[in-house]
């Protein structure tokens, strides 16, 4: 079941939210009412409000928001048939907070990195699963990320983790199954994972990547892992990030025609 943060627990904070706490000279700002709070997460529908109105990416939401139509019209083409919908962007009804994992959903990893879900005075550093699954359809896939409570739970009373579907990928006219099998193929998901952190804004600061000890995790290679400390250096832009990804992953889509 997804959880809704609907527009009505984005309102403006007042005393009653938050605590101030003093710690030498230094004020942390703790906020108790945790679900108001969650709703500003960029991964639900982005940074951007509008007074009155909540998240201003749902201002973009067409009325039909199944997989099909989203993906058609909604999506973003990374790289040549590798299609991208993020709820860092956008959030449409099939993407939100679950409370539990969905039973076919394997875990990739966890991340060490810094929270930049919201605002804060000074950086807090997180630990991140991220999980994948199917998502209707064998060549469409679903990621799913839970940030533990460790760490927010200093900023925030009575913070849940939960699993936040977050991005949908698919790969278009896949004409073998190697094209969308993950096990033949792990560099599908490293694909993904790059989208991934670029679209949560984490590379500004090092990105520490554990695989997990499923198979795909196993899979995933060391050279992936080391690329994260310097991967992004040269990537100011999503145009920029999609260069360097159709150069690297050409291989794979090489039955493409690429412009």
């Amino acid at each position: 079941m997804i959880q809704r943060f609907d527009d009505s627990m984005i309102q403006r904070f007042d005393d009653s939210n938050m605590q101030i706490f003093k710690f030498s000279n230094i004020q942390i700002f703790k906020f108790s009412n945790y679900k108001n709070m969650k709703a500003l997460f960029s991964r639900f529908g982005g940074n951007g409000l509008i007074i009155g109105q909540g998240k201003a990416s749902r201002l973009n939401l067409p009325e039909d928001q199944s997989l099909d139509y989203m993906l058609d019209l909604h999506s973003e083409e990374i790289i040549p048939n590798v299609f991208v919908i993020s709820s860092y962007d956008l959030q449409p009804d099939f993407m939100g907070a679950m409370t539990k994992l969905p039973t076919k959903a394997h875990k990739l990893g966890t991340i060490e990195h810094v929270f930049n879900e919201i605002s804060l005075q000074y950086d807090l550093e997180v630990e991140t699963d991220i999980y994948i699954t199917y998502h209707q359809y064998t060549n469409v896939f679903a990621l799913l990320i839970k940030t533990h409570k460790s760490g927010i739970d200093d900023i925030m009373d009575g913070y849940t983790e939960t699993y936040d579907y977050v991005q949908t990928t698919f790969f278009r006219d896949a004409r073998d199954e190697k094209r969308e099998n993950l096990f033949l193929n792990p560099q599908l998901i490293e694909l993904m994972l790059y989208i991934l952190f670029y679209k949560m804004e984490i590379f500004y600061s090092p990105i520490l990547f554990t695989p997990s000890r499923t198979h795909l995790g196993k899979n995933i290679s060391s050279d992936f892992v080391h690329s994260l400390t310097t991967f992004y250096d040269d990537i100011q832009s999503l145009e920029a990030l999609s260069l360097k990804l159709k150069e690297q992953f050409y291989p794979l889509f090489e039955s493409s025609e690429f412009e």
